[in-house]
């Protein structure tokens, strides 16, 4: 369009060329065309084969927040799709509307510090032999970003605290403290401010961390443990959709596969913000953590019957239920003192 115009207010074709260090052909051909050049459009390598476009559209269809990684995996994996990521998503594009994306603020903290937990939604599964409502206790590490998740059905008081220690299982340990939103099963809202619960605050006292609930309407916060609730919907949900069940799945067939999928697609992931691959990253903060008691794990799990109030108020003062104690009337202590 420059060529075209200058030639229009008096620039010769050997000026032109001169100026745009152009050959005067190129020129000459430049100005006498009716319109500017299209260049053609370029073959796609690695174009998608029939049976990985129907594989591709049948996902979408079923899953549309699908992560293209994913998609590329799957293709890779059963369908020898040889196209590296970025010529996939070039195809992939098309196919789909782009979404907005929410921007995300985070915040660092040094290895062993900080641990996020928060409840997700993982909609109807079949469990037995009926359809039930399934939620998922998401916890990471805010260092590594290294996450655990356990599936339950209800999300009590025991049940959360049950299977918050069954990440912290799978972590490895107990970090210096666990932020959280203002659940009510970690935070008493009916008052004029939030009141952490006194069970949560004593659990927390009894594994060795601070407990901490993250500020009201500000995500931001504890933007990490969203982070992995957001891969968890997009990820883990359509990859639970393509594995095969038992006839008569379980909670700990969840379990199960959920741990799979950390490994398999979380562990050797390089993360975006980090720039390390979450795997190694938590090799290095694992041994920063702190050892659950085995005493303390064994009784929140079921596993060891807790013992009464009675029988450890016995214990320490070497009575037993029944027995007869003197009792002293005041005027002797008066009088000792």
């Amino acid at each position: 369009m420059d060529l075209r115009t200058l030639h229009r207010h008096g620039w010769s074709i050997a000026a032109l060329a001169r100026k745009f260090r152009l050959n005067r052909r190129t020129v000459r051909r430049e100005v006498a065309g009716e319109r500017p050049r299209g260049y053609p459009r370029r073959p796609t390598r690695y174009p998608l084969t029939e049976a990985q476009l129907a594989h591709l559209q049948r996902r979408l269809l079923v899953c549309p927040g699908i992560r293209g990684t994913d998609l590329h995996r799957e293709l890779a994996r059963e369908y020898d799709y040889r196209g590296s990521y970025p010529t996939f998503q070039r195809t992939l594009r098309p196919l789909r509307a782009a979404q907005p994306q929410d921007p995300v603020v985070r915040f660092e903290t040094a290895p062993g510090v900080q641990l996020q937990v928060d409840w997700k939604h993982l909609g109807e599964w079949p469990v037995g032999d009926e359809m039930v409502e399934l939620h998922a206790l998401v916890a990471i590490l805010g260092h590594s970003r290294m996450p655990a998740v356990r599936v339950a059905t209800r999300c009590t008081h025991q049940v959360t605290f049950e299977r918050l220690m069954r990440c912290l299982e799978d972590l490895g340990g107990v970090t210096r403290e666990i932020l959280t939103d203002r659940d009510p099963v970690f935070c008493n809202n009916s008052g004029r401010g939030p009141l952490l619960l006194a069970e949560w605050v004593e659990l927390c006292r009894l594994l060795g961390t601070v407990p901490r609930a993250c500020r009201p309407y500000r995500a931001q916060t504890k933007g990490k443990v969203e982070r992995i609730n957001r891969e968890v919907e997009e990820s883990l949900r359509p990859w639970l959709k393509g594995q095969i069940l038992p006839p008569r799945p379980e909670v700990a067939d969840y379990d199960r596969l959920a741990q799979q999928w950390i490994d398999e697609v979380v562990v050797p992931r390089r993360h975006r913000t980090t720039g390390r691959v979450i795997g190694e990253a938590w090799a290095e903060e694992r041994p920063l953590l702190v050892p659950i008691p085995a005493t303390i794990a064994a009784q929140v799990t079921g596993q060891l019957r807790p013992r009464p109030a009675l029988e450890l108020l016995g214990a320490r003062a070497g009575h037993q239920a029944g027995d007869h104690v003197e009792i002293r009337p005041l005027d002797s202590y008066e009088v000792a003192m």
